[in-house]
């Protein structure tokens, strides 16, 4: 297969590879697979004041994938928190010259975000009783 110089370049030296550990406050995680496509996904995303500081990836899965969570979280991190339920998936696959059939694996990313977006939302309700915002997004001062 060939891959363009963006996925070679995020394959070889990927951008946020790792995970934070369980301790780190404000991290919410989500994770996603499909043994069928053969990748599995995981994403740390550290948000405060309802903007995301930091986004990790830990990822078992094709160079293209690999590369697309890289880019991904590069293109997270200072964004409002409601970003992580709006990842332009076409810009993304546009960017690494993803093959048709390499979709579905990008699909299981957002998945993992999308995780992550509703895991902001639990603990918000939880932490913050009556809160009607939506998650991840700063109080009104």
């Amino acid at each position: 297969m060939n891959y363009s110089p963006e996925v070679l370049q995020r394959f070889d030296l990927p951008q946020a590879d790792g995970v934070f550990p369980d301790e780190t406050e404000g991290v919410v995680r989500g994770e996603a697979e499909d043994r069928s496509l053969g990748i599995w996904v995981r994403f740390d995303v550290r948000v405060h004041e309802g903007l995301i500081r930091a986004v990790r990836f830990h990822l078992y899965g094709c160079p293209h994938a690999i590369a697309a969570a890289s880019l991904i979280c590069e293109r997270l991190e200072d964004q409002p928190a409601r970003s992580l339920s709006a990842i332009d998936l076409q810009v993304v696959a546009d960017s690494i010259d993803l093959p048709v059939e390499k979709y579905g694996k990008l699909l299981k990313i957002e998945d993992a975000l999308l995780e992550c977006w509703r895991s902001l939302g639990d603990s918000r309700a939880t932490s913050e009783p009556g809160n009607s915002r939506h998650p991840g997004e700063a109080k009104d001062s």
